[in-house]
């Protein structure tokens, strides 16, 4: 009897402690999947693909198990390039990178064969020369067609359970779901700064380059220009080349403006046949040298236009500096068209 009682101890003792096991095992899952959660938050409130990628890979590390992550640049299919890399506390950049060999696990899911893949070190085709006990890999796309690779290794799990592999499957898309609102806003952001038909900076965009401009001649004392530039006879263009001829003159003098001016100077179309011109660190020789030039590259497309150039000075609001070159561009037209005037 008291044999029978010691064993029933021993068996509800026994029975207690694999309870207990299973609740710090149950605790510890329900910790993972909460930073799991958070991390999904986190990837798609990402605002740009640094930080995206710094997420995923946390959440590959610290929710997943794994010991080690990497986001790589997909270079065609058969090539990677790493771009940051988590192997401790923080986010670092990465030089890992080589070739895809056809059929290896990680070309099978740049292609496309597959959405995730695992495998374990010791494997053939391993993807790293120093992959590390079991690795896992998940390709990320976004619509603009740049592709990513969210790799991670590290993990005892030799046999891959279904939850993590799951979880990283769906970080990955998480994060093509992330890109690919990214690439929307950028876009979006673009268009609102934009011109549609020429592809220079609009009004708006003009108003807010200037105002900074001007706030960094406030603070430095460098010389500002802006240029107000008027396309003559526009009208007469429409008239005797039609609308699609007008489009095509807009967008020929948005070229030369491009290409006949500094990477710093900022071209815009300001409204109609009216073309507008920032150009920092200029002075006097120098903004008539650029208006030359642009008057020049016009005359070689049949095409002239009306330029009045005014100076900034400390403290001079961006309507009062708008004024003088317009009221330069009406001087231009009173001494016969096709030619410059700086204000006084």
């Amino acid at each position: 009897m008291k044999e029978e009682t010691s064993d029933g101890i021993a068996f509800l003792t026994e029975r207690i402690d694999a309870v207990e096991r299973e609740r710090d095992a149950l605790l510890e899952r329900s910790q993972l999947l909460e930073q799991l959660a958070r991390s999904f938050v986190d990837v798609i409130a990402a605002r740009d693909e640094r930080e995206l990628a710094s997420q995923a890979l946390r959440a590959a590390v610290v929710g997943l198990g794994f010991t080690r992550s990497i986001w790589f640049r997909i270079e065609g299919a058969h090539a990677m390039s790493a771009l940051y890399e988590l192997d401790g506390p923080s986010v670092t950049e990465s030089e890992y990178g080589g070739t895809l060999p056809e059929g290896s696990t990680l070309y099978r899911v740049t292609t496309g064969d597959s959405d995730i893949v695992t495998g374990w070190a010791s494997d053939a085709d391993a993807p790293l020369f120093d992959t590390r006990r079991r690795f896992a890999a998940a390709s990320v796309r976004a619509g603009s067609g740049d592709a990513y690779l969210f790799y991670a290794d590290g993990s005892n799990d030799r046999g891959g359970s279904s939850w993590s592999l799951n979880s990283m499957r769906e970080l990955a898309l998480h994060a093509s779901f992330a890109l690919e609102r990214m690439r929307l806003s950028a876009e979006l952001e673009r268009l609102a700064m934009h011109d549609s038909l020429t592809g220079l900076f609009n009004r708006r965009a003009l108003m807010e380059r200037l105002a900074a401009e001007l706030r960094t001649i406030n603070r430095t004392g460098e010389t500002l220009a802006f240029a107000m530039i008027d396309i003559d006879d526009f009208k007469h263009i429409n008239d005797t080349r039609g609308h699609a001829g007008g489009d095509a003159a807009l967008v020929t003098v948005a070229t030369v403006l491009r290409t006949q001016t500094r990477d710093i100077d900022v071209p815009a179309r300001f409204a109609g046949d009216e073309f507008s011109l920032i150009l920092p660190r200029t002075d006097r020789d120098a903004a008539q040298a650029a208006l030359k030039r642009i008057l020049d590259a016009l005359r070689t497309h049949a095409l002239s236009a009306s330029i009045g150039a005014a100076f900034a000075t400390p403290g001079m609001p961006p309507s009062e500096l708008m004024r003088r070159a317009d009221d330069a561009v009406y001087q231009a037209k009173a001494a016969g068209k096709n030619c410059y005037c700086l204000a006084d």
